[in-house]
């Protein structure tokens, strides 16, 4: 199923791309702008900004970020405390490329989606997830082992 939501973008190196929204992110969008007194997405002008703060100013990038980890870190989720690094706006890149995967999406397709213009980007994304799947133990018959644990 495709999505009927698109999303302009510019990405790294000033690069244009589209990104599908689901249904439940339209909404989100649709709940923010209406808290902030913004025109619905279908009667905004198509160069304003999508997200301004409480004054009417578009959102930087840079502060959009910041922000973003901040408020992951100050959330004191319990699986924080098992993290090395803070979770930020990229490790959102890395979960897509993970449950695309986890969900069977092709390679490629992956690479596609996160706009990598060479498959060896996408594999570092998801090196991590390749480690465990590689783990001997799932290569284990439980008519080998059954005797002994």
């Amino acid at each position: 199923m495709t999505s009927s939501y698109y999303l302009d973008v510019l990405g790294k190196g000033i690069k244009k791309c589209q990104i599908p929204l689901k249904e439940k992110g339209i909404n989100s969008i649709r709940m923010f702008r209406y808290a902030r007194g913004m025109k619905p997405l279908d009667q905004a002008a198509p160069e304003s900004p999508l997200f301004t703060t409480n004054t009417g100013r578009a959102y930087s990038p840079s502060y959009l970020s910041q922000y973003l980890t901040k408020i992951i870190q100050e959330s004191e989720l319990p699986f924080l405390n098992h993290r090395s690094s803070l979770i930020g706006p990229h490790t959102f890149r890395h979960a897509f490329a993970i449950i695309s995967h986890l969900n069977g999406v092709d390679l490629y397709q992956i690479m596609r989606s996160l706009g990598h213009s060479q498959v060896q980007t996408t594999l570092i994304y998801l090196e991590k997830i390749f480690e465990k799947e590689r783990h001997a133990i799932h290569s284990w018959k439980p008519e080998i082992f059954g005797e002994y644990i």
